[in-house]
């Protein structure tokens, strides 16, 4: 009798004990599985206290970025120049000027594009516009002649400082695109007031025995611009001297 009424007490502390570690195990369910050594996440182990979120998988370095090889520019080839705005023509344009005169290419690009534009506002011929930069500076922004002519187009900043007035003043001469803009602005100027290219020309030159030649000197370059910018293959003059 006395041994069943033992049994009974046993049987009723394991029930105690049972229902003790069940409530431990709703209340503390991580510690539960850090005893067994059991919690893991699609068959991998991972820290008790690590969320799904937390793990993540190894990320591999990206691979070393190689250089690109600028590929070699031919005179008369677009193909480095990265201008806004420039078109393919006008980047062979800038390309075969470059080889001729002894000039960065990306410059005279952005000349070139801004005399497009000129030529849009004053009814000229862009390639007449390069052309006189061309036969007047050579495309040096900082020449001066002996008559005190300055700049890409040769413009005289006494005579014109009024033109100068937009920019900035008399000082702005020394801005190439300052110096194109003006000149394009005389050379439209000339064309109204002569009625003609040739004779804007020569009024532009200053007149004189002298005229004849520097207006064939522009046309010739001018027509040369045209079949570069058409695409034909036209033979660069590399001894160029300056007027």
């Amino acid at each position: 009798m006395k041994t069943m009424r033992g049994l009974i007490r046993f049987v009723r502390v394991l029930g105690v004990l049972a229902i003790g570690v069940a409530i431990y195990a709703w209340i503390a369910p991580s510690r539960v599985s850090k005893w067994l050594g059991k919690e893991k996440n699609n068959g991998a182990s991972v820290p008790p206290s690590s969320s799904l979120a937390e793990v993540k998988a190894p990320v591999e370095a990206a691979p070393a970025v190689q250089p690109m090889t600028p590929l070699p520019v031919m005179p008369g080839s677009a193909a480095m120049l990265e201008v806004p705005n420039a078109s393919r023509s006008q980047l062979a344009v800038a390309h075969w000027l470059g080889s001729k005169y002894h000039t960065a290419p990306s410059v005279l690009a952005t000349l070139i594009v801004e005399a497009d534009k000129l030529s849009k506002t004053y009814k000229l011929s862009p390639n007449l516009i390069i052309a006189v930069m061309a036969i007047e500076s050579n495309f040096h922004p900082y020449i001066q002649s002996e008559a005190g002519a300055q700049g890409l187009m040769q413009v005289m900043p006494a005579i014109h400082a009024k033109r100068y007035e937009k920019f900035g003043g008399k000082s702005s001469f020394i801005d190439p695109l300052v110096s194109l803009k003006v000149g394009a602005e005389i050379l439209r100027d000339c064309v109204k007031l002569k009625g003609s290219e040739t004779e804007a020309l020569r009024f532009y030159f200053g007149g004189g025995e002298a005229s004849d030649a520097y207006i064939e000197k522009v046309r010739a370059e001018q027509q040369r611009l045209n079949l570069v910018a058409a695409g034909k293959q036209v033979p660069v003059d590399v001894n160029v001297q300056r007027q």
